[in-house]
C-alpha cells in the first residue's frame, strides 16, 4: 500500500479493509500471503483511525465555533 494519507479518502480505505478481510476469511492464503494482507489491514486500520479521529476534531471545533456560550 504506498498512498499517503492524503490520497486515499475513507470511504475507499474502509472498503479496502472489508475486501482484505474477506479474502483472509476465505482462508484461501499461503502464509506469505496473509501476512502481507494483514500488514495491509494494520496500515488502512491506522488511516481510517486518523481520518476519524480528524473529522471528530473538526466537529468539535464547528460545535465551539457555533455554541451559544459564544455569543455572550
Amino acid at each position: 500500500m504506498s498512498e499517503n494519507r492524503d490520497d486515499i479518502r475513507f470511504e475507499a480505505a474502509l472498503m479496502k479493509l472489508e475486501e482484505i478481510v474477506r479474502k483472509m476469511e476465505a482462508g484461501d492464503l499461503s502464509l506469505d500471503e496473509s501476512l502481507n494482507l494483514f500488514e495491509q489491514g494494520i496500515k488502512l486500520t491506522k488511516l481510517c483511525s486518523f481520518q476519524l479521529e480528524h473529522a471528530k476534531q473538526k466537529v468539535e471545533e464547528l460545535a465551539e465555533e457555533d455554541s451559544p456560550e459564544m455569543d455572550q
